[in-house]
Order: C-alpha cells, then sequence, then structure tokens
C-alpha cells in the first residue's frame, strides 16, 4: 500500500501499547495464542500503513486508522495504543466497483496483448516453417554445392529465429501470467 501511504512500515517505532481488547480481536480474529497476542499486534502495526488520521472508534471516539495485508487497526489519536484490529476482507461498494472495473479492464488487456502477440508469432513461425521447407526442397533437388550450403545455412537461421519466437511466446504468456498474478492481490 506504498501508493496510500509512502511512509508505510515507519509509523511506530518506540513502545506500543495493545489494549485488552485488541488481544481479545487478536485471538478471536487470528487465532493467536492469548499470551502471544500483545507481541502479534504490535509486529503487525509496525508494518502498516496509515489509512487515515480521523476515524471514530466503535464507541464513536477520535481514532486512527492503520492496515496491513487485510487487517485493520485502530489506534488511539494521539497515542501508540492498539484499541482494537480485525480483519476487513470485503472492500465498501463505493470502492470495490470501479476497483473491480479498473481490475478486469486490466484483464481484458492482457488477455487480448498475449492473443494479438501469439497469433503474430505463429503467423511468423508458419512463413518461417514454409521457408524452411522450400529450402530444404531446394537444397535437395540443387547440383550446386554453393547452393547447397546456401540453404543449409538458411536452414539454420530459420531455425534459430523459430527458438527465438518459441521464447517470445514463453515471455508474452509470462506477462500475462504476472498481471494475473497481480490480479489475486485485490480479489
Amino acid at each position: 500500500m506504498y501508493a496510500i501511504d509512502p511512509q508505510a512500515g515507519t509509523h511506530f517505532i518506540g513502545k506500543i501499547f495493545v489494549r485488552p481488547h485488541a488481544c481479545d480481536r487478536a485471538v478471536e480474529h487470528f487465532g493467536v495464542d492469548r499470551s502471544k497476542a500483545p507481541v502479534y499486534v504490535m509486529d503487525l502495526l509496525r508494518k502498516s500503513s496509515l489509512v487515515s488520521e480521523h476515524v471514530i472508534d466503535e464507541d464513536g471516539k477520535p481514532a486512527r486508522m492503520f492496515s496491513y495485508r487485510r487487517t485493520v487497526f485502530i489506534v488511539h489519536p494521539t497515542e501508540d495504543t492498539v484499541i482494537t484490529l480485525y480483519p476487513q476482507h470485503k472492500a465498501h461498494e463505493s470502492v470495490r466497483n470501479p476497483i473491480e472495473r479498473l481490475i478486469i479492464r486490466a484483464m481484458k488487456a492482457a488477455e487480448r496483448k498475449e492473443k494479438r502477440e501469439v497469433k503474430r508469432i505463429n503467423v511468423r513461425k508458419a512463413e518461417l516453417t514454409v521457408e524452411r521447407s522450400q529450402a530444404g526442397l531446394r537444397r535437395v533437388k540443387s547440383e550446386s554445392s554453393r547452393v547447397v550450403a546456401e540453404m543449409t545455412a538458411r536452414i539454420k537461421e530459420i531455425e534459430s529465429e523459430l527458438k527465438a519466437l518459441e521464447r517470445e511466446i514463453l515471455l508474452v504468456q509470462r506477462e500475462k501470467t504476472n498481471v494475473m498474478k497481480s490480479v489475486v492481490a485485490y480479489v
């Protein structure tokens, strides 16, 4: 979440107090042993990003909100005291809908690009395969050692280009796979 908070992970360098309610929520929501809950909460909070300096807690009191890997931390407005924490797996509709549209658009663009590039490469491979066959035919029919040598050299060049095209297809497919992996962070 560095786009939201460039100082993520640097907000808490001193002592952090974790209220018993926050420890109870860590046990309840994350299955942490009660004796390890304060350290667990502190460790996660040290890695967190500031979401908002001005929110309200469950009692309507001012607080700050931090987040780390889908965990929300409600922290005292002026002290490094964790009031509560909870998992947040679903976004509000006003945030979710535009983001889902962007993700779908990125996924479709990646699919189109892969399809377009793979088709272009496959067409070039087919052209090279025809050229290789023609060169092979010309080499077999020829009585000239110069033509045989030229066609043999050309066939080797074509084989090399075909291997490069295979690697290019893998790169295109890997690029799309990386886009799809990134989508997982938002699903």
